[in-house]
């Protein structure tokens, strides 16, 4: 079955492809090509435990690190069940992240980019290859999300 057939079939029945969010162990495929290094794949995508927190304290924990981010604060563009979007905005670039949780996992996964930061090479929500500044700033992103889950 087809991407593009599944997608509908979740439209018909009145389903959105957002309300299956759900994080998940990352596992690199290594015969994609063209794909950034495996560390500035991880440094992004890899999950986060949440130590059973709870999925209040977990949302809280997210929103804190967006705000508390090393360099420029995420900003909050929407939610539904079991995530949260994140918007980065700089110098006429936008990122959009949706950052999956549950009650035992966060994870960062591409949503959507304007300019330098556009995915070239996508695959189930992971960015295998963009330039060194969205990894960078992603990175920033997962370990303030990382140091709040820590603190909760």
């Amino acid at each position: 079955m087809g991407f593009r057939t599944l997608l509908c079939g979740f439209l018909l029945i009145g389903l959105s492809p957002l309300a299956l969010a759900a994080p998940s162990l990352l596992e690199i495929k290594q015969s994609v090509k063209p794909k950034s290094s495996d560390r500035y794949i991880r440094a992004v995508h890899q999950e986060i435990e949440t130590n059973n927190i709870g999925l209040e304290k977990t949302r809280y924990a997210i929103l804190e690190g967006m705000l508390n981010t090393k360099g420029f604060a995420w900003v909050y563009d929407g939610e539904g069940e079991g995530y949260i979007l994140a918007r980065f905005d700089y110098r006429g670039d936008t990122n959009v992240m949706r950052i999956e949780y549950d009650k035992s996992l966060v994870q960062l996964k591409y949503h959507d980019a304007l300019g330098d930061y556009q995915c070239e090479k996508l695959i189930d929500d992971i960015c295998y290859k963009n330039g060194r500044g969205y990894y960078n700033y992603i990175k920033n992103l997962r370990a303030s999300i990382a140091k709040q889950l820590t603190r909760r």
